[in-house]
């Protein structure tokens, strides 16, 4: 049978059972991240609350019930969008590519050109941006490991998600 002789019927039903796949798919996926993706994807309260009861739910039988109803409520929600935004917190750490570029330019700056940058910044240079600053300088020029420099990036991805 050729795809122009099908019945309306089955391409609907087709195209049905493939939006159900690709729900369950995504379902099955966000019940195995970490919690700390969940957080960050930013989803709505009645999904959010679906997504951790079928989480704390250990028995098997009952987590797959669980999971397929998880995928139902994930029909009312565009899993397109959701499923960009899970590869980019795996990815980068952050569900909006264009901050998370943003703010490593900003961090950048920051430890380069130090409060005259500052001044610029979205923030202003308030507490605790200066000594932010001084350390991820400190950290840079002694090639101790990263931890002042993903403080400083933590705070401005803070101050740039305030920002509208």
């Amino acid at each position: 049978m050729n795809s122009d002789d099908e019945n309306p019927r089955v391409i609907a039903k087709r195209q049905k059972r493939a939006a159900g796949d690709r729900s369950a798919s995504l379902a099955r996926t966000l019940l195995q991240v970490p919690d700390t993706t969940i957080d960050k994807l930013e989803l709505d309260e009645d999904l959010l609350h679906e997504l951790k009861s079928a989480r704390k739910i250990t028995s098997q039988i009952a987590r797959r019930r669980a999971e397929r109803t998880l995928a139902g409520a994930l029909r009312a929600v565009d899993l397109l969008e959701l499923q960009k935004k899970l590869e980019n917190v795996q990815e980068t750490g952050s569900s909006e590519p264009r901050l998370f570029h943003a703010a490593e330019k900003w961090r950048a700056r920051l430890i380069e050109e130090g409060l005259a940058a500052a001044a610029e910044f979205p923030g202003g240079a308030a507490d605790p941006l200066p000594l932010l600053i001084q350390n991820a300088r400190r950290e840079r020029d002694t090639g101790k490991p990263p931890g002042a420099g993903r403080a400083l990036f933590r705070h401005v991805m803070h101050v740039l998600k305030q920002k509208p």
